[in-house]
């Protein structure tokens, strides 16, 4: 990007125009007098940008105002033009890859998926150029309407140099996810952890919409949390900030324990909480008892999930440990973030009715101070917008606020 310096002719023109098309975007449609009200610019000023974004398409007209005065000229309106370009959003998680195409309001146009291990060790950066090629001839669209593309991944990931750090459920270990993904795109890329995409998501469009300090855990195969602090994500010194799945919810069992994790590199607390954490757990209840045909030969935390939910006992034992867990991990954040609202993402989520309770009386009792937990707006598709803000925020263009 070209320097611009803060305080000379070029950067106030640049601030102007992010202002104008932000002060469109958010309060639209306004006419030009109301804008230079608004933002306190002179008419001349707002005019000759309002023509440089008509003529880049970011804004257009939409009909004709109301008069300020009897027989008055009446004022052309304008809109952001959330189809002036589009964005992709790629969410890579340890079971499925979703992608999807998105307009500049963050609605969905179009979302494929595909199986992670089926392609992790083969191709996978080509199975998401396939899928993304795919959804682009579906939409009629070219590459160059895409203004970049988001990813994110699930493990920790250095932003500035788009390295996934680390993340077991792929096996990946410094992996340059964002270098590799450059040399077969032709538009900017970004990535991050998922997690954190997820959060900024949420922030945007989602339960957490207009809050500044924000926490969102995800709880599928691993155990992630994103945290967003005035506003800002905050990633930590070494881009590990969230890694809640190594939290410790229980000292005894963390000192006795003697059953290895799922995967290598995965924490305490996904031991516990993490599908295939709960998948283990189970199968250990079930050795204590005659053969059961009700659980099927390939069980998943979401059957363990259901057979709780039917009153099986060895079951509710398990997914109630799963929740106190959680529920303790709840309180622990709560307490040292003191975030306005507790998001709960991932597959766990969708029991979330059935288990809140007992979560809410777990952070009554143990938690400095209260927050209220909800679950996720986006259901399947959090990780998708998530990445699709990640682009929005980063991405060097007009639309990036200063």
């Amino acid at each position: 990007m070209k320097f611009i310096h803060k305080g000379g002719t070029a950067f106030i023109k640049e601030k102007n125009k992010r202002n104008i098309l932000h002060c469109i975007k958010g309060d639209g449609p306004l006419s030009r007098t109301e804008i230079a009200e608004r933002l306190q610019l002179s008419k001349p000023t707002v005019s000759a940008i309002v023509e440089e974004l008509l003529n880049e398409k970011w804004i257009k007209e939409s009909g004709i105002g109301v008069s300020k005065s009897l027989g008055g000229r009446k004022p052309i309106q304008l809109v952001f033009n959330c189809r002036a370009a589009y964005v992709i959003g790629v969410d890579i998680g340890g079971t499925k890859v979703r992608i999807g195409i998105s307009d500049l309001d963050g609605n969905l146009l179009d979302v494929d998926e595909f199986s992670t291990q089926n392609h992790i060790h083969s191709s996978f950066l080509h199975a998401i150029k396939e899928r993304v090629e795919m959804l682009l001839e579906k939409q009629g669209m070219t590459n160059g309407e895409i203004l970049g593309m988001g990813i994110g991944a699930p493990g920790m990931t250095d932003v500035d140099r788009g390295i996934v750090i680390d993340a077991p459920s792929l096996g990946w270990s410094n992996y340059p996810l964002r270098k590799e993904a450059q040399a077969l795109f032709p538009w900017p890329v970004l990535v991050d952890n998922d997690v954190n995409v997820a959060a900024i998501g949420e922030q945007w469009l989602g339960a957490a919409k207009g809050l500044s300090n924000v926490v969102l855990i995800a709880i599928g195969t691993g155990v992630g949390c994103g945290i967003i602090i005035n506003g800002q994500l905050y990633r930590g010194a070494t881009w590990a900030a969230g890694e809640i799945g190594y939290m410790v919810t229980d000292a005894a069992k963390a000192k006795g324990a003697n059953l290895p994790p799922p995967h290598e590199g995965y924490g305490f607390l996904e031991r516990f909480t993490g599908g295939p954490g709960i998948v283990q757990s189970m199968q250990h209840e079930l050795k204590g008892r005659p053969a059961d045909h009700s659980f099927p030969r390939d069980f998943t935390a979401r059957d363990v999930f259901q057979k709780a939910r039917q009153g099986d006992p060895d079951a509710l034992q398990v997914i109630n440990e799963v929740i106190d867990h959680i529920g303790f991990a709840v309180a622990n954040v709560i307490s040292i973030i003191n975030p306005e609202i507790v998001l709960l993402g991932g597959g766990i989520s969708k029991s979330a009715d059935w288990f809140m309770p007992r979560i809410q009386n777990i952070i009554q009792d143990f938690a400095s101070v209260s927050a209220p937990v909800k679950t996720t707006a986006f259901g399947e598709d959090l990780g998708v917008v998530g990445a699709v803000s990640l682009v929005l925020r980063e991405t060097e263009s007009v639309l990036k606020e200063m």
